[in-house]
């Protein structure tokens, strides 16, 4: 059988499609796989001292989360540090309990937002005042919603401090709950972050998750604190890592004791944190950026063309007519075990859940909910503002 032009044609985009994502997969996505083996097999480079740390913990509407997972926070095993909570409007029950607290933990600390404040982000100003309570140069970030799995948390994350590096990165995942809707917002926050730790490993970093980061204070003075983006509510953590962080300053901490996990309780906060980073995407640097969005058209690209092929050689009615869409058939079951082996491998290293026959269906429908949330993020364009900069 001869392929005619069409055929040919299709099989060469195919072709590419799948070179692409065997790259991305095995070269880029499989970065912090190598990188854990690497770490398991050698001991650190950095030097092994403790420096002071001041814990940052931002607190609004807690529904109790801050007062299950704080004294885990505040118990761990670290020679010198603080914590401190910043509330945003928390009941007196809350206060009360946070008094508790601070009447147990002796470094643990607390101010507030005042109520009154307006035209600016609240978000923002809660982290303004806990850094510039903090009397620590190591700054470190976590979540109100998230919990950590040992006493170790403090000491793994500011061990990868050093003279050079003064931004750490650590991932962040969510604790999967039952049913398919809430399994596929673990995987896509499981991705996100996937990304961005990879790249950073590969001294691009971009980003970062404000559930478990670190950085010198000397950067937020640098930085003038968020000025640079005060027009937007969001940005506080991915934004303001995508300004200071370089190849030189930036270094990741990968480790499944490391790992700070969010329960998914809500699929309100999720669609706030997809429309979030639609948002302050476009503030990113452009090469990250077009990086994966080139992930994102070859994943595309390759299955159009999976099933361009297979529709090909309808009704199959020889054996020449199996040729086109037996090639982009091996094609699909490379890829795929190829993704599983690399997403599992990682899941096992930090000691996340496997995903199976369900990453399939989740890498499918992904771009589409990720178109959904930029048209939802341009259509509420301007909920993301200010007051003061809306109304100028």
């Amino acid at each position: 059988m001869i392929w005619n032009t069409f055929e040919i044609a299709l099989f060469f985009v195919l072709l590419f499609c799948f070179t692409a994502q065997l790259l991305f997969y095995w070269v880029v996505l499989a970065k912090p796989y190598y990188y854990m083996q690497s770490s398991i097999k050698m001991e650190l480079s950095e030097p092994t001292e403790a420096p002071p740390v001041s814990v940052i913990i931002s607190i609004k509407n807690s529904q109790d989360d801050l007062f299950r997972f704080l004294p885990y926070i505040l118990e761990q095993e670290y020679p010198e540090f603080e914590v401190i909570v910043v509330t945003d409007g928390i009941s007196d029950a809350e206060e009360e309990a946070l008094i508790h607290l601070k009447n147990r933990y002796s470094n643990l600390y607390s101010t507030h937002v005042p109520e009154n404040t307006r035209n600016v982000s609240r978000i923002k100003l809660a982290l303004t005042l806990g850094i510039k309570a903090a009397k620590y140069d190591k700054l470190l970030f976590t979540e109100c919603d998230s919990y950590i799995r040992t006493k170790d948390w403090i000491h793994l994350m500011t061990r990868r401090f050093s003279d050079r590096k003064t931004v750490v990165l650590g991932f962040s995942a969510l604790d999967e709950a039952s049913g398919l809707s809430r399994k596929y917002m673990a995987y896509d926050y499981f991705f996100s972050n996937l990304q961005m730790i990879s790249l950073a490993l590969f001294n691009h970093p971009y980003s970062g998750n404000g559930r478990n980061m670190a950085y010198s204070k000397e950067h937020f003075i640098e930085q003038k604190g968020f000025v640079k983006h005060r027009v937007l509510r969001q940005g506080e953590d991915d934004l303001f890592i995508n300004d200071i962080a370089t190849g030189e300053n930036t270094a990741v901490e990968l480790s499944a004791q490391s790992v700070t996990l969010t329960e998914i309780n809500d699929y309100r906060d999720w669609i706030r944190q997809k429309t979030d980073r639609m948002l302050t995407k476009r503030f990113y640097k452009r090469g990250p950026v077009a990086f994966w969005r080139l992930e994102t058209f070859s994943r595309i690209g390759f299955f159009t063309a999976l099933i361009i092929c297979l529709i090909c050689g309808l009704p199959y009615t020889s054996l020449p007519d199996f040729l086109l869409p037996g090639i982009a058939l091996f094609c699909f079951i490379v890829r795929f075990f190829s993704q599983l082996t690399v997403i599992n491998k990682i899941n096992e290293y930090l000691e996340l859940k496997k995903s199976y026959l369900t990453i399939l269906l989740y890498d499918l429908f992904q771009p589409i909910i990720n178109l959904y949330f930029f048209i939802h993020c341009v259509l509420k364009k301007k909920e993301n503002y200010t007051y003061r900069y809306e109304k100028r």
